[in-house]
This record gives structure tokens, sequence and C-alpha cells, in this order.
């Protein structure tokens, strides 16, 4: 089991990201609720939990991974991250990469007032809430992202806090539907178009291409691939072929051959979205391998110095 810390978020507010707590937000049972706006990848997520709290994290846009000990969890647009109670989680070392992002925690410990509901009401939806048990729900994103916009921007006052809380009570009624629901998160021919880009990412892949995979016109492989993975396809495949990249790099390909095993049109353009995707150029990615590499003490020959 990793170490992990009682993360407690404070008040952040910058251009890209507003984290408001329980003295700025004035739902109770909330203990903070944030919206995140991420242009380019931003560093990994440690290992931590939140003390008696669940924490709900939803895309609006783009890809993420979220992980537990035990298991990588992707998720996008649409799909519901759920961490429990004291449950360690993080992103596994990965960063957080491109997209916009609303996460909020709720207090599992205390029923007095939770969401302006009676203990009895409160603990009955706590308990419908521990009884999803899974770690992602996919959710229709247009029924779910209005409400929790609305209950993010009415939690700010307290004039209004009753009506955001019944957002975002709605909300995780919805969420609790969908889990019982355990729709598909990805349909047949949207599947079929994935395993076809993870069998070819050494090609150039067109998006016509793709369409034809799926047997869909290339308007609606667009829009159909974007709402099942929060993403635009070539963003996809980009990230798919950073990530096969690290591979190639990590078995002594050079950043050049790798480019070109790729299809990138230069290794410059490799360079620059690597870069956006990992917050490291190729070259800095192989030398922090280098490094992961190089004999600890312990297992130095006898004559060579420490």
């Amino acid at each position: 089991m990793p170490s992990a810390y009682n993360q407690k978020d404070e008040y952040e507010h910058t251009k890209n990201r507003l984290v408001l707590t329980e003295k700025q937000f004035f739902i109770p049972g909330v203990r903070m609720f944030g919206h995140h706006r991420i242009h380019s990848a931003i560093k990994s997520l440690d290992w931590h939990y939140h003390e008696n709290a669940f924490e709900f994290s939803m895309p609006s846009k783009g890809s993420f991974t979220f992980s537990t000990p035990e298991e990588d969890f992707p998720y996008s647009g649409g799909d519901v991250f759920i961490s429990y109670p004291n449950e360690i989680h993080g992103t596994n070392k990965s960063p957080i990469t491109v997209g916009d992002l609303y996460w909020f925690q709720l207090d599992a410990n205390n029923t007095d007032h939770f969401l302006f509901l009676c203990p009895e009401a409160a603990q009955a939806l706590i308990d419908s809430l521990n009884e999803i048990s899974i770690h992602v729900v996919r959710t229709d994103l247009k029924q779910t992202l209005p409400l929790l916009q609305n209950a993010f921007r009415c939690g700010q006052s307290p004039e209004t806090a009753q009506i955001g809380a019944s957002y975002l009570l709605l909300f995780l009624h919805l969420l609790i539907v969908y889990a019982q629901e355990l729709r598909p998160l990805i349909s047949s021919d949207i599947q079929t178009a994935l395993d076809f880009i993870r069998n070819h990412l050494a090609e150039e892949l067109s998006l016509e291409q793709l369409a034809a995979t799926a047997h869909l016109s290339c308007s609606q492989f667009k829009q159909k691939f974007k709402k099942q993975l929060g993403t635009a396809p070539r963003q996809y495949i980009n990230r798919q072929k950073i990530e096969y990249s690290k591979t190639l790099l990590s078995e002594g390909k050079t950043i050049t051959e790798t480019a070109m095993l790729l299809n990138f049109s230069t290794s410059g353009y490799f360079s620059t979205v690597f870069k956006k995707y990992t917050r490291l150029t190729p070259g800095e990615y192989c030398r922090d391998l280098t490094v992961l590499h190089l004999p600890q003490p312990e297992h130095l020959p006898e004559n060579c110095p420490p």
C-alpha cells in the first residue's frame, strides 16, 4: 500500500482554477467544490485520501485517468470518477492532461443539515452512494453537466445555496440511477475504431479512414466519438501515440526514430506534442529514464566508489 496523506483543499482563485471551501461555498455537507480548466498537462496528483468524504470528479471536456493502488481508471466527458471515504487515490505518477474538470467532496460523517436534508434522508442518500461501489459511472453529459454548473454557481451565495443543493441532489440521484443501469461505456462502432487506432498507431490515420471503419459518415463519427470519449479523435490519437512513444524511447529508440515510426512530420512537432501531454520534452523524459535505471549504491560493484 503506498503512503498517502489526508488532502485538505484550500481556497484558490486563478484564471484557470477555482477551488471553493466551506468558507466560500454555502451548501452544508460540501467540503469543497472546484472547477479546473487545463490547457496543457500539469503535474501528477500524489496518493492521498479524504477523511470521511466522497469525492466526485466529472470532465466536461477531455480524458483523464485516476487510480487506486490496485487499478487505473480512465474516464472522459460525462463519466464520473468516485473515490470513497478514506480511499487512497491519485494519478499514479501520470500528469493530469488537457481538459475541463468539475469535482466536489461530500462529508459522509455528519448527517446534520447535510444538503439541507433531515438526518434520515441524508443517511439514506449516503448509504445509496456507498452502494454504488464502482469507480467510474457513465452519465449523459447534457443532462448532468448543467446540474453541476448550476450547483457550483448557486452554492457561492447564501441566498441561493438551497437552490444549489437541489441541483446537487438531482445530480447525485441521477448518478445512482446511472450506476444501477450499468450502461455500456462505448458503442460497438466506436470501439471498433478505437481498436483500429491502437493496432495502427505507426500509420497516418485519417478521420475518413476511421469513420469508414466504424461505418459512419465523417461528421457522425466525430460527433459520436467526442460524445463518448469526451475528446476529439485527433487528440485521442495523439495521446495514444505519445503513450506508445514512451515504450519506444524506453526500448532505446532515438527521438528522431520514434517520431518517424509514429508518423509525426518532424521530430520537432513530435517534441511539441510530447510536452503538451507529459510536461516533459522527449529528451527530458529519456534523461529521467536514465536516472531511474542507474544502479543504486547497494548494487554497485565492490570496487566502485559510491
